[in-house]
């Protein structure tokens, strides 16, 4: 494998990372908004309306902000709550009220979670998460590359981000 190719490898895979660090924001509070936020852990903006009444968006929102924060710990644990996200976001789907290009990327989510979760459960469960983050098997799996440049997956990003919430109280 070439430098170059390894520095795209990397570049991929912490953009993957930036995804999910941007997913943390779902209902998530800074550091020094914890104890504010903690009695409202279920951001208003969680519940969307759709033509036929409204979509409660709450656990989907908490299991990306459990997603990401497992990034930081053990194979594991990443592993359960990459599973929590797959079964919240198939519960939604197929989603409506939404653009076209969100309802796709709702798609290509749940299909690269899954794939997230099958390459997580070849590792140690008690394997860091950053010791493997680089392996082969994440870096050039279509789940990464989906994250890096699926424009409905980016779309999806984009509207999880809005509806759970993006906390930019430190900005």
């Amino acid at each position: 494998m070439t430098a170059p190719h390894r520095s795209r490898l990397a570049l991929v895979w912490g953009s993957a990372l930036l995804v999910a660090g941007l997913l943390a924001g779902c209902s998530a509070p800074s550091s020094g908004d914890r104890d504010s936020a903690a009695s409202s852990s279920a951001s208003p903006t969680a519940t969307v309306d759709v033509a036929d009444g409204s979509a409660d968006y709450t656990a989907f929102c908490a299991a990306n902000r459990a997603a990401a924060t497992a990034k930081s710990g053990t194979v594991g644990e990443d592993l359960e709550a990459v599973q929590a996200q797959v079964t919240t976001i198939r519960d939604l789907l197929p989603l409506d009220g939404v653009s076209a290009e969100v309802a796709a990327g709702a798609e290509v989510f749940a299909t690269a979670a899954e794939e997230t979760a099958a390459i997580l459960a070849e590792f140690p469960a008690d394997s860091l998460v950053s010791d493997v983050g680089l392996d082969p098997r994440f870096t050039e799996s279509q789940a990464v590359q989906s994250a890096a440049t699926d424009p409905d997956y980016q779309a999806f990003i984009a509207w999880t981000i809005q509806t759970c919430g993006f906390d930019t109280a430190g900005e």
